[in-house]
């Protein structure tokens, strides 16, 4: 939106905001924005940070190595919180905090996936390693 993308300039805004937030009068002036506005500017940022996903998957190699597979159950395995809310009721206290999270245990099972199948081999080249063994 504003092309900056200096790492100085956005550090320098969150030390910035730290220092504000120390002072009640400022905690007091964002309290009385009203709800409807902290909405829409959340509607705003979250959409944007979901368009940045997209287009980080667009530039994604997903027909190699099973990268759809991983975006897939990732992305299944983050709308288990929302579709399910229950679903780690059941679980000890800690893996609650972690899970109740959907973008916790998505990006968490996206790590873990990635790591798995990095090694894995594209449907070809497993009918090619295939028919290299058989001919030895």
């Amino acid at each position: 939106m504003t092309g900056v993308r200096s790492r100085y300039i956005v550090a320098v805004c969150g030390v910035m905001l730290m220092i504000l937030g120390l002072f009640p009068k400022m905690a007091a002036v964002v309290a009385s924005v009203p709800t409807m506005v902290l909405g829409g500017a959340g509607l705003a940022m979250f959409g944007m940070v979901a368009a940045s996903g997209f287009q980080a998957l667009s530039k994604a190699e997903l027909h190699k190595k099973g990268n759809i597979m991983v975006v897939a159950i990732s992305v299944a395995v983050a709308l288990i919180p929302i579709g399910v809310p229950t679903f780690y009721s059941k679980f000890p206290t800690w893996v609650q905090i972690i899970c109740n999270s959907g973008i916790t245990i998505g990006s968490i099972t996206a790590i873990l996936l990635n790591l798995l199948l990095r090694d894995a081999l594209e449907p070809d080249e497993e009918k090619l390693s295939f028919r290299k063994s058989d001919e030895e």
